[in-house]
């Protein structure tokens, strides 16, 4: 939970460490994604980027162009990357809900249309599990932690 702010706090020490926060809650999400046990996995790191991305763009002239340009893209392209795994769960859901009510002549066509965007889903995590182990190997985390997490006692 975000700390409140101080009278004479500095603007850019809350923003980072409201962003040190957003990143956090961006890791601390991935590991369900990951698993895959759960839908909302892929659906909660997503909404984790957007809200960091959010109070990225309101801290954008605060920081240093030259690394936070950069870390700025890494959380926009973190919600692309895991959009079609989230579009294909939405789909899969939606035309689930469909079957159960549908006709049962017309229940194949739409088992097979579940299938297809199974298959596709299953493709997308592939890209997605190798996007989020990429980025853990890059030190990421780390930066983000030396950017953010300790800016109150470098200032």
């Amino acid at each position: 939970m975000t700390e409140m702010p101080k009278a004479g706090d500095r603007f850019d020490h809350v923003m980072a460490r409201l962003i040190d926060e957003r990143w956090q809650d961006v890791w601390d999400a991935i590991p369900v994604a990951v698993a895959g046990d759960d839908p909302e996995g892929v659906h909660d790191v997503r909404v984790a980027s957007r809200r960091l991305r959010a109070a990225m763009d309101v801290a954008s002239d605060l920081f240093p162009a030259s690394w936070y340009r950069p870390l700025h893209k890494m959380a926009k392209r973190i919600t692309s990357e895991l959009g079609e795994v989230r579009d294909r769960d939405v789909q899969i859901e939606y035309f689930t809900n469909v079957r159960d009510a549908a006709a049962p002549g017309d229940q194949p066509g739409i088992d097979r249309l579940i299938a297809r965007l199974t298959a596709e889903r299953e493709e997308a995590r592939q890209h997605m599990l190798a996007f989020l182990d990429d980025l853990e190997q890059t030190g990421l985390q780390q930066e983000v932690s030396n950017r953010f997490g300790q800016r109150e006692q470098s200032s």
